[in-house]
């Protein structure tokens, strides 16, 4: 079977990620009668080893056959094609491909949305170049000039919160800024604590650099303090990293009592603090951070990304002043800084206004595609603010998240699947989708992907694809 299934998969035509070629041939063969009902798959190892593959990707392709409904795994059985005669439930083939170039809408990023910020900024480019600066290409001091560092220290001041601009860092994007935060407040083996459902790219960094990671329970206000405290008691907890404005996923923002609770619960356990606030900057009135409550212990970071421009990759990192050498040290052992080119460009349009009026047009045009989902998706349940670039959205009982990103994947939609976000307890997003509002080309775009989810949301998954 393994020999058999190999070759079927070698000779295939058919192009894209490999596992998805993998699964697109299983679904072929199934649908032309190479592969018969009850015929069981060759383990995913001996797979793997024919097609000189990884374990993993053997393992999405059957996942996808799976969630397809042609295939079936079952403990001890392994995974086997699947009989529709004998279980009552259809077997579907593999659905007609959109012609992705034409019709896709990409829902899955969370970007801002595109409003001629690229052309204000190639202005402000050539404003910046045509001024003679003949130490324009030598390095940056490590954490930015005293003019690049004033100007991040306005871009994140709010309220009572103004950090002194000796205080900030400039890092190459926020994921840098993070993955700083996690070399000065940890060491290999610590635990790390964080929403159960959380950005990405933490749980992926911390693995990285051999960290743990556990999940805090959420609930409408964001960290549950009882949790959180539970947590510090159980195990011996470095640091905890949260997102309190504009969650993501779930765009819950901590009130400002929360926040207070969990300041003292990370004061009264001594744990540092990873306080990622991208998305405060969309907020018409910025929450107080947790920096501004326990700033000796909180890693306080915001970028541009967000607000103006993901390509424009300049971050603002605040250490507690008492770490701000140490801090330093690591942005250097990664790199020294950033290019100098991306900090002139960030300092000069933040200094100039041009940075707030992007930051108003962005915040106008959000709210109006907050609209559009609130009209198309009216009567689901859902997480949602007039603020955030993304939506949470829970599905009906007969959808899971797997399914449903592959069903609108094949209607030309992309979203995220809520088991990207999860830390722990798949539960918790079995039946969620992120929805992103900025990243789809116009308006126009915006309304027929979401016109896609809500007709999804009353199909079921046998009828959003049709035999080959």
């Amino acid at each position: 079977m393994t020999i058999k299934l190999a070759n079927l998969i070698k000779a295939s035509a058919l192009t894209g990620p490999r596992y998805r070629v993998i699964a697109d041939t299983i679904a072929d063969a199934v649908s032309s009668g190479a592969l018969t009902k009850g015929e069981r798959l060759p383990p995913m190892r001996d797979l793997a080893f024919a097609l000189s593959v990884t374990t993993g990707t053997i393992a999405r392709a059957y996942a996808l056959g799976v969630t397809r409904q042609h295939l079936a795994s079952e403990v001890g059985r392994g995974t086997y094609v699947r009989s529709a005669e004998t279980d009552g439930t259809p077997s579907l083939a593999r659905p007609a491909p959109v012609d992705e170039a034409d019709s896709e809408i990409t829902m899955k990023a969370n970007l801002p949305a595109a409003l001629g910020q690229a052309d204000r900024l190639t202005h402000e480019t050539a404003l910046m170049l045509a001024k003679g600066d003949p130490k324009r290409f030598d390095y940056l001091p490590t954490g930015g000039t005293r003019a690049q560092r004033e100007a991040g220290a306005n871009w994140l001041s709010t309220g009572a919160f103004a950090p002194a601009a000796d205080n900030v860092l400039l890092c190459s994007g926020a994921q840098q800024a993070i993955l700083t935060a996690i070399l000065a407040t940890t060491e290999p083996g610590d635990l790390i604590l964080t929403e159960a459902l959380t950005y990405h790219a933490i749980t992926a960094q911390a693995l990285m650099l051999g960290r743990r990671v556990a999940p805090v329970e959420m609930d409408d206000d964001g960290l549950v303090p009882e949790a959180l405290a539970k947590a510090c008691r159980g195990s011996r907890v470095t640091a905890l990293f949260t997102v309190p404005t504009l969650h993501n996923p779930t765009t819950i923002t901590m009130s400002a009592k929360r926040r207070t609770a969990i300041a003292e619960i990370a004061a009264s356990q001594q744990i540092s603090v990873i306080e990622d606030d991208i998305y405060a900057n969309l907020m018409d009135e910025r929450p107080s951070p947790l920096a501004h409550l326990i700033p000796k212990q909180t890693y306080y970071l915001n970028s541009l990304s967000k607000a103006v421009a993901p390509g424009l990759r300049v971050a603002y990192l605040v250490p507690p002043r008492e770490q701000q050498e140490r801090v330093r040290a690591i942005l250097h052992g990664l790199g020294q800084t950033l290019p100098p080119l991306m900090a002139e460009l960030a300092t000069r349009i933040i200094a100039n206004g041009t940075a707030a009026k992007l930051v108003a047009h962005q915040k106008t045009e959000i709210a109006a595609r907050n609209d559009l989902a609130t009209r198309w998706l009216r009567d689901t349940p859902r997480r949602q603010a007039k603020a955030a670039m993304h939506l949470w959205l829970q599905l009906p009982e007969h959808w899971r998240a797997g399914a449903f990103v592959e069903a609108a994947r094949h209607r030309g939609v992309l979203i995220a699947g809520g088991e990207e976000f999860m830390v722990g307890r798949p539960d918790q997003a079995a039946r969620h989708v992120r929805l992103c509002l900025g990243a789809a080309a116009n308006r126009t775009k915006l309304e027929q992907g979401l016109k896609i989810v809500s007709e999804l949301m009353n199909e079921t998954p046998f009828e959003t694809h049709s035999l080959a």
